[in-house]
């Protein structure tokens, strides 16, 4: 047999092989890419807003809305965060949603909810709480507003507009609710 002939087959042997061993890095290279760019695609827009809401209250604000307005479709649920901030020696705070009774404005039935209308502060601590917010099915489109009264004392029976300053915790904050 040819010298010559046989180390021509056994280089292109070994190039074989070193193609084939890049090949397979290359497919291994795209793989990992697309398993990253589909890890990345799972972080879901309820997410992201979910952090942005808790950028949003992390800030010295006594009362803090994470966002006022959402898009909730009929027979649906949105959450809103309402923060908290404890700047004084009290430590109980009492959180009421009642609608808007202003004129012009569409109202939307009690069908609102929160997982605790209490909330104990310590001083200087901030706590987040979420305001459930469900509409009904049949609901007209427009935009409801919901008034978020937060006070402090020893009852929640005297926590709406009509609360004396010295009952009352930061100013009335609105929830926006948008029905398509």
């Amino acid at each position: 047999m040819n010298k010559k002939a046989f180390e021509l087959s056994i280089n292109f042997i070994v190039i074989l092989i070193i193609s084939i061993v890049i090949f397979g890095f290359g497919i291994k290279f795209v793989y990992d890419l697309m398993n990253q760019a589909n890890e990345i695609k799972d972080i879901t827009e309820k997410e992201i807003n979910a952090q942005l809401e808790n950028i949003l209250c992390d800030s010295s604000e006594r009362i803090c809305i994470g966002t006022s307005t959402k898009e909730i479709r009929p027979n649906k649920v949105g959450v809103f965060t309402v923060g908290i901030l404890n700047t004084g020696d009290r430590n109980q705070f009492y959180i009421d949603v009642k609608e808007s009774d202003s004129e012009g404005i569409h109202y939307i039935g009690r069908t609102y909810w929160m997982l605790q209308n209490e909330v104990t502060i310590e001083p200087n601590e901030q706590k987040k709480v979420g305001i459930g917010v469900q509409v009904p099915g049949g609901a007209d489109k427009g935009t409801y507003v919901l008034n978020v009264y937060i006070c402090k004392g020893d009852s929640l029976s005297s926590c709406d507009k009509d609360s004396p300053p010295d009952v009352r915790y930061g100013t009335t904050q609105k929830l926006y609710v948008v029905v398509p």
